[in-house]
This record gives C-alpha cells, structure tokens and sequence, in this order.
C-alpha cells in the first residue's frame, strides 16, 4: 500500500490529539498576532535581516535570508514555492507533491535526528510536526527551524503564508500570493452559487472510517458552500474521528468525498460495493467523488484552489 501525506498526517493527529488540544486552549487563552514579524525596513524597500518570526513554538529569529530552505511540510512547500523562495530551496519532505520539480528528499518530517539533515547545510528547516527533540537538536547546531502545525482556519494559512515570507525574505510577494487565492475562492463560491446550501458530506480519509469534522481545515472549505459535515456529532474528542459504517447509513450523506485514492485505491465503485452502501443518498444520485488524498490534509496555496474549484463544479454538475 502506498504511503501518503493524507495517513501519515492522519496518524501524527491521533497520536497527538492531546498535546493538539493543549496547545489550542493555551492559545485560545493568549491569542497571538497574525504574524509576529520584526523587522527593521519595510517589504517596499525589501527584507532586512536579521528578522523574528512567529513559530508554533515561539519566536524564531532568522540571521540572515536563508538559501538553502529544507521544508518538510507539503503545505509549506506549496508557500514557499508560492512565494517565490523556490530557488532558496535545496530539499523538501518525500510527500511534497507540487511543485513537481521541487527537490524531493526521502525525509518524512518525522526524522529524530538532526543529522540526517545535515549533508543538505540547510540554513532553514520547516517543520509542521517536529518528532522528539529534533526542534532542540537544531537550535544547538544553530539552524533556525520553523514549526508551522496543521492550519484549521482560512485566517492561519494567512499567518502562514506571512511568516513564510518574512523568514524567506519575499514580503513584498504575500500580498498577490492572498490576494490571488481569495479571488479564486471567491470566483468558486459564486459559481456554486446556493447548490451546497445545507447539504450533507462524508470526507474519508482512510477505508476504516478516518474522517474530518468541520473543525478542521477541509471542514472550513465544506463550510464556504454551506455544507454539513456529518461527522460533527463524533468529534467530541478529536477533530479527525474513526466513525462506522453504520454510523454513514444512519447519517446518509448527500455528497461522499474519497480522499484515501491514493493510499488504497478507493473509488466510487468500490464504495457503492460496500455492504448496505447501494441504499447510500450519495450512491444513488452519484455524488460519490474521489479526490487525491492530500486534500484532507494539506492547506497550501496550490491545494486549496484546486479542491474549492472542484468542489465548486461538483456542486453545479
């Protein structure tokens, strides 16, 4: 079975549901600044370094315009590349899947030694779930490391996108880079128009019924159409709950959307073949759709485009 992005996302979630929701409540309780960005000079007059950025685990301090990024987030690597700093940049995580001519490495993210990373010389790391001390392994060598968690808010791929810029030294680029994607965002609502208004939908993320709540980042796409996330009733404790077969027939979706594809070759077919399933509202009227499986977890530029255009056109069909 193929690895992807999507479980092994999954997987770092579950495994770290508790100290996700820690964080949330401590940030609930001392909301942070966009972005924390000091910086002597304005993005007019272009970047001047050194410059602090904030990160998910503080205040990060860059001592001069990186050249050699190591991004280890699909996302991140869809900002950076976004931005401009493609060139800025010598290796990304194996599961970074656009731009295609990125540099792939065979790093995962999840590496808990910062000698791996060594050979490349990166004087940048980003990260979005750091493994075991590797942030602090880093921050001895005095490699800067950017920690970049899974945005659940149009507002925090902003942040991001902020601070990616700042740390890259491409500010006077965030602005068309924003700009850009609430335009397409926008053209996608108005072309949906009210055809999801109050419609129900399943995202699978994996065939045992891994799948996302409305509280995560997939979850506020569904919201701009006014869609309904049947999962919401499960995700007491976590936003990404394991449901039940019964649980889908009791809810009866509207729109079912297939994001383990790749993982392990779902398709609209194999889910109407499951038992009971051919009863299935989504089934029957066929709005069973596949989609790649990064969409459930990835909230780059690149990403977000393609999947409300799809959504979009899903919706109008």
């Amino acid at each position: 079975m193929k690895r992807s992005w999507a479980r092994y996302f999954l997987v770092r979630v579950v495994v770290a549901a508790t100290v996700t929701t820690l964080l949330s409540a401590a940030t609930s309780a001392a909301p942070v600044p966009a972005a924390q960005v000091a910086i002597a000079g304005n993005a007019a007059a272009g970047p001047v370094f050194p410059v602090s950025v904030h990160s998910g685990d503080g205040t990060v301090t860059i001592p001069a315009r990186p050249v050699r990024i190591l991004c280890l987030s699909p996302s991140s690597t869809q900002m950076v590349y976004a931005l401009g700093a493609g060139p800025q940049v010598v290796g990304v995580d194996e599961y970074s899947s656009w731009p295609a001519n990125a540099p792939r490495t065979k790093f995962s993210g999840a590496e808990t030694s910062a000698e791996d990373y060594l050979p490349l010389r990166p004087d940048l790391v980003v990260l979005a779930y750091p493994s075991g001390t590797i942030v602090q392994q880093l921050r001895k060598l005095e490699i800067p490391v950017l920690v970049l968690p899974a945005a659940t808010t149009f507002a925090d791929v902003d942040s991001q996108l902020d601070e990616l810029a700042a740390a890259t030294g491409h500010l006077a680029a965030v602005g068309a880079v924003e700009a850009s994607m609430k335009q397409d965002i926008s053209a996608a609502i108005h072309k949906a128009g009210n055809a999801g208004r109050g419609e129900s939908y399943y995202i699978e993320i994996d065939p045992t019924f891994y799948t996302a709540t409305s509280k995560t980042f997939i979850g506020a796409e569904f919201s701009l159409f006014g869609m309904r996330d049947v999962a919401d009733p499960a995700g007491r404790l976590s936003a990404y709950p394991q449901i039940s077969a019964e649980f889908i027939l009791k809810t009866n979706p509207d729109y079912v959307f297939l994001a383990d594809t790749v993982c392990c070759q779902q398709t609209a077919a194999s889910f109407a073949h499951r038992p009971g399933f051919s009863v299935l509202a989504a089934v029957r009227l066929h709005h069973v759709i596949g989609v790649n499986d990064s969409v459930a977890s990835e909230w780059g530029p690149h990403t977000i485009e393609a999947f409300v255009a799809l959504l979009a056109g899903t919706l109008r069909s």
